[in-house]
């Protein structure tokens, strides 16, 4: 079993890390306190906060969709 080390928990390398993850050992590192890079969501002040980069994601190809399906049924 191989390690691998992912820098960056954006979409990209989300994307990657899961695709690697079926058979290897991962790691992610990112320099944001928590995953998602410019999709993430940002606090304000403890009590409020917006959506930062991406607001939606239209897939085209029924690979992509599938595997945007997938990833909204897993809980992380």
């Amino acid at each position: 079993m191989s390690s691998y080390c992912v820098i960056g928990s954006g979409i990209s390398g989300a994307t990657i890390a899961n695709l690697l993850s079926k058979k290897n050992i991962v790691h992610i590192y990112d320099k944001a306190r928590g995953p998602g890079g410019r999709s993430s969501f940002k606090r304000l002040k403890k009590s409020k906060g917006f959506d930062h980069g991406a607001q939606y994601i239209s897939p085209k190809s029924i690979q992509f969709k599938k595997f945007i399906t997938n990833l909204r049924k897993k809980k992380f």
